[in-house]
C-alpha cells in the first residue's frame, strides 16, 4: 500500500459542527491546487517516488510515517537512490500561524527572533507585504527565497496576499533539494502543465500556466513554479490542514463554561492541563508549574493572550527559539556533532542549539499499533514520555558521560537512568532540568498531550 493510498483513510471519529472539517469539494480552486500538489508522488525525480506527504502524512500527525525509520536513522529518505536528509522533518500543520521572521526582545534565555519556518526559520516570509525588506541581522546565514506580492498576477494579489509568508517560502524548498524531491522548478510546471488536476491552475490564477524558459532574466516557468508554492501555502492555511477538531477542542466547546477543568476529561487529563500552565486548583493544589507553556503557548496574530490554555485556537507554539539542552543523536548517518546548530545557520550572531518551538497539536496522533514518533528537531527522543521525564530530570539524573556512555541513544540513557549532556552548551536554566514532579505527574501531561490529535485526517 502506497502512502498516496493510505491518506485516503479518513479517521473513523464523528465531526460534528464546528469541526467538520473542509473536504476537497468545500476547498476553493487554490486551495484545491495545493492540496493535489501536496499529494503528487510524481513530482519527484525519479518519478512516482516522493510527494509533500510523504514526509509530512496527515494520519501520523503530518510527519514522517516510517516507524523504523523514526525510532532509528530519524531523517527521511529522499527521491534519489541512496539520498537522505539531515535533519527531522517538523510537522507542517498549523505552520501557517506562525509570523514572518522578525525581531523581539523576548526574554534572557530566549533568542531575539520570532516567526518563520524550518527549525532555523530561514523561510523568513518577508515578501509578504509589497516593498517589505527582509530583517536585518547581522550577519546572516541561510535564508530561503521568498515570495512577494509581484508574483502573483495582478489581477489576484489582492486576494491571495494573506497566503504569502514563512510557509509559503518553506514550500519552495523540498522541491529542488537533492536530497528530497529532486525536481527542478521547471520540470515542477511542466508536470502540473499535464496533471489531471491541471484546471485547477487556471481556476485559480485565470491563466493557463506558463513553463516557457522567458523572459531570461525571470523565466515564466520559475514565476509559475512560486504560484504553486503559494497553491501549497493557501492549502495548508485551510481547515481542511488546520482543523483544530481534536479532543482538547471539543470538549471545551462542549464544556458549559468553556474553562477547565472540562467536563469531557478525565482528572488526569485535567491534571495534567493544570500542571501545563501551572494552574493552582483541587487536583493540582501545590500549584506545581511543569513550564511547558513557557515555550508551547500561543494563539494567532490578533487575538488576547492565553494564560490558562482556555483559547478555542491555542496553537501550543510561541513560534521563538530556545535551547532545552537536547543531546547529540549519533543515529542520524553522515551528520558530525555541533553540525545542526539551528537558528544560528540562519542569524549567524546567536549561540547554537536554539530551534524554533513545535506546535505540540497531533504530537501523538497516529500513536497506535506500536508506531513510533520520534521528537524534537534530532528525534533524539521516542515516546512523550522519556520527553517529559527529560523536562522533569534533565539536571537531576546523573550524566552518562560519567559511566563511560558516549553520546548515549536515548534507550541506552534510560537503561542507566542517566541523560546525556546537551549537545551545545548553556541550555535554558529556568525552563527545564529538575521540575519536581512525580511520576504520576508526567503522565498526567502526556495524557493531555495526546488530547491534542485533530479527528479530522485530510484524503487525497
Amino acid at each position: 500500500m502506497t502512502l498516496f493510498t493510505k491518506c485516503l483513510i479518513l479517521t473513523s471519529a464523528a465531526l460534528t459542527p464546528p469541526f467538520l472539517s473542509a473536504d476537497a469539494g468545500a476547498l476553493e480552486p487554490i486551495e484545491a491546487l495545493g492540496k493535489n500538489i501536496f499529494f503528487d508522488e510524481k513530482l519527484s525525480i525519479p518519478a512516482n517516488k516522493q510527494a509533500c506527504a510523504s514526509c509530512h502524512d496527515p494520519a501520523k500527525g503530518w510527519i514522517l510515517p516510517n516507524s523504523t525509520i523514526n525510532a532509528t536513522t530519524v531523517v527521511a529518505p529522499g527521491a534519489k537512490p541512496h539520498a537522505v536528509g539531515n535533519i527531522k522533518p517538523p510537522a507542517n500543520a498549523y505552520a501557517s500561524f506562525s509570523p514572518p521572521f522578525r525581531s523581539g526582545n523576548f526574554g534572557p534565555f530566549t533568542p531575539p527572533w520570532e516567526g518563520g519556518n524550518f527549525w532555523d526559520g530561514r523561510a523568513e516570509g518577508c515578501g509578504a507585504t509589497a516593498g517589505a525588506k527582509c530583517p536585518t541581522a547581522a550577519p546572516r546565514g541561510a535564508v530561503s527565497a521568498t515570495i512577494r506580492p509581484s508574483d502573483l498576477p495582478s489581477s489576484k494579489q489582492a486576494q491571495y496576499a494573506e497566503f504569502l509568508g514563512p510557509i509559503a517560502d518553506q514550500a519552495l524548498n523540498p522541491f529542488p533539494n537533492d536530497v528530497e524531491q529532486n525536481i527542478r522548478e521547471k520540470n515542477v510546471c511542466q508536470r502540473v502543465k499535464t496533471a489531471k488536476y491541471k484546471d485547477l491552475y487556471r481556476q485559480a490564477y485565470g491563466g493557463e500556466i506558463d513553463c516557457s524558459p522567458n523572459p531570461k532574466e525571470n523565466p515564466a516557468y520559475r514565476t509559475s513554479f512560486k504560484r504553486l508554492a503559494v497553491a501549497i501555502a493557501a492549502w495548508q492555511a485551510s481547515t481542511d490542514v488546520n482543523s483544530f477538531s481534536s479532543k482538547r477542542d471539543r470538549a471545551l466547546a462542549d464544556d458549559k463554561d468553556h474553562k477547565f477543568p472540562l467536563e469531557d476529561f478525565t482528572d488526569q487529563e485535567n491534571l495534567g492541563h493544570d500542571l501545563f500552565y501551572g494552574i493552582t486548583s483541587s487536583l493540582n493544589p501545590q500549584g506545581k508549574n511543569a513550564l511547558c507553556a513557557a515555550c508551547h503557548n500561543g494563539v494567532p496574530q490578533g487575538q488576547a493572550a492565553d494564560p490558562r490554555g482556555e483559547a478555542p485556537k491555542q496553537l501550543y507554539t510561541d513560534n521563538r527559539y530556545h535551547h532545552i539542552g537536547v543531546p547529540f543523536n549519533r543515529q542520524i548517518p553522515g551528520v558530525g556533532k555541533g553540525v545542526k546548530t539551528g537558528l544560528r545557520t540562519h542569524v549567524t550572531n546567536v549561540p547554537p542549539g536554539n530551534f524554533r518551538t513545535p506546535t505540540l497539536r497531533n504530537v501523538a496522533k497516529g500513536l497506535n499499533g506500536g508506531f513510533v514518533k520520534a521528537y524534537t528537531h534530532n528525534g533524539w527522543f521516542k515516546s512523550l514520555e522519556s520527553l517529559v521525564h527529560f523536562y522533569n530530570t534533565r539536571d537531576v539524573l546523573r550524566r552518562c558521560e560519567t559511566l563511560g556512555i558516549t553520546n548515549a541513544t536515548e534507550k541506552e540513557a534510560l537503561q542507566n537512568n542517566c541523560w546525556p549532556a546537551p549537545e551545545f552548551p548553556n541550555p535554558a536554566v529556568v525552563v527545564v532540568g529538575n521540575l519536581r514532579l512525580t511520576d504520576s505527574e508526567e503522565s498526567a501531561i502526556v495524557a493531555y498531550l495526546k488530547t491534542f490529535g485533530d479527528a479530522h485526517t485530510p484524503r487525497p
